[in-house]
């Protein structure tokens, strides 16, 4: 839910003029907005079983977090939605073991995002939400 922009500190003003700034004079296009991040959140909460993993990148990052970097807090931890350039979820449900492909849920969180019209591709370690792309 976005936070009003009369409850906003200086600071956090401060940063998202910065990822404005950033966006625009990077020619990058939005691909996602609050709406469409609660309808992946909802879909990815909805598939039974599943308890996602997930790594993100920064908007303004210089480099894609570490492959093994996985965060179960999903979604407790997500960032800021307009500070993602992705959001990876890791196909293979958080607490099975690599080797048993009953939890992979690869096809599952595609057919879920896309059913949720969100931006998707697909990763090595699972599927990505597209947040920004280039023009």
């Amino acid at each position: 839910m976005a936070i009003p922009k009369d409850k906003l500190t200086e600071k956090q003003k401060q940063e998202l003029e910065r990822l404005r700034h950033f966006v625009a004079r990077n020619r990058l296009s939005s691909r996602m907005n609050g709406t469409k991040w609660r309808a992946a959140i909802d879909a990815v909460l909805g598939l039974e079983g599943y308890r996602p993993s997930f790594r993100y990148k920064a908007l303004m990052a210089a480099a894609d977090p570490p492959e093994a970097q996985w965060d179960e807090g999903f979604p407790a931890n997500i960032p800021l939605y307009n500070s993602m350039e992705w959001l990876e979820l890791n196909a293979l449900s958080a607490g099975i073991p690599r080797k048993d492909k009953r939890g992979d849920f690869r096809q599952a969180l595609l057919r879920a995002l896309e059913a949720a019209r969100v931006p998707v591709l697909e990763s090595a370690a699972g599927v990505r939400i597209i947040g920004y792309s280039g023009t």
